[in-house]
């Protein structure tokens, strides 16, 4: 494995303080943007992997400088998040340190920033910086990186309840190729809406590649949309019960992933393990976890159903 010097974790042995310019929409450091997960796997070594939500893709956080690094299967790394960032660099200017004078050092340095809830933003919203408060002795605590089409540049969106939404519901039932309770796959965006009690939205620039996806809290579920705003996923992420033959996928707790299995697979269902969750084979139905099934913290609860189109 190629020893890489990522930061603080390393310097009790010796390794030499890290020193990484941040290059907008290339990366940092050793980190470019495109890198396989495996490739990145190989580069630096041991890691937990987990989702922030159920919709999301997997986060690998590396012993290593306790990089936080997610990718995704078509593009590769997409995100880089340095806790702790000493020795991380943009214009000469240190990124770590007191909020005051990280901000007045770039803004020296001609930088134009913008506040966001958790920080600022620079770069075209390519870069941030994240801190817990607003007060002046407050501390950067991570900086963070998009990649090429995933800047923070769009604006949260909140739309009410549509015209034939019904009262929210305890349960849901998967239907293989067709959809859940009220929204079917190949859905266009307005008919969604319509039928479900309002929520929220990022709205995306012009040329992003983040995902065209609403948020619906009171139903609990996600919709995420393709090109033509036609319902390609949907996502139920809180429910006493989510059906499909009779066997709810989405116990509650105490009752796990490994409970379920044996019930789908008395019932006939082939599955597939997948590294945080489970496929039903030809049904476009997934039981997903927020970490991987291999975890080493034993079985763990259902943390969302997901039912996609199928190819």
């Amino acid at each position: 494995m190629v020893t890489v010097d990522t930061g603080r974790a390393a310097y009790d042995d010796g390794v030499p303080e890290r020193s990484w310019e941040v290059e907008p929409g290339s990366g940092v450091g050793p980190l470019r943007f495109g890198t396989s997960r495996g490739e990145l796997h190989a580069l630096l070594g041991p890691h937990r992997a987990f989702r922030r939500s159920p919709a999301s893709d997997l986060t690998d956080q590396f012993e290593a400088g306790g990089l936080m690094l997610t990718c995704s299967e078509d593009e590769g790394l997409h995100l880089i998040e340095i806790p702790d960032p000493d020795g991380v660099h943009y214009r000469g200017v240190r990124l770590s340190g007191t909020v005051t004078t990280v901000l007045a050092e770039l803004r020296a340095a001609g930088v134009e920033l913008t506040a966001d809830d958790s920080g600022w933003l620079f770069a075209d919203g390519a870069v941030g910086l994240y801190t817990p408060s607003s007060e002046p002795d407050a501390r950067v605590e991570a900086v963070t990186m998009f990649g090429p089409g995933h800047e923070m540049t769009g604006e949260i969106v909140f739309f009410p309840a549509g015209s034939e939404a019904m009262p929210p519901v305890s349960s849901y039932v998967v239907t293989p190729g067709t959809g859940v309770g009220p929204i079917t796959l190949g859905m266009h965006r307005d008919e969604v809406r319509r039928r479900l009690n309002g929520g929220l939205c990022f709205r995306n620039a012009a040329g992003s590649r983040e995902p065209e996806q609403d948020e619906f809290f009171e139903d609990h579920l996600t919709v995420r949309y393709g090109p033509d705003l036609l319902a390609v996923h949907i996502y139920v992420n809180r429910a006493d019960a989510v059906l499909l033959d009779g066997i709810n996928l989405m116990p509650t707790h105490p009752l796990t992933i490994e409970d379920v299995r044996p019930l789908l697979i008395r019932a006939g269902r082939t599955l597939a393990e997948r590294e945080a969750g489970i496929d039903i084979v030809g049904t476009g139905v997934e039981m997903r976890t927020m970490g991987p099934l291999s975890s080493g913290y034993g079985p763990l609860p259902v943390a969302c159903v997901a039912v996609a189109l199928q190819p």
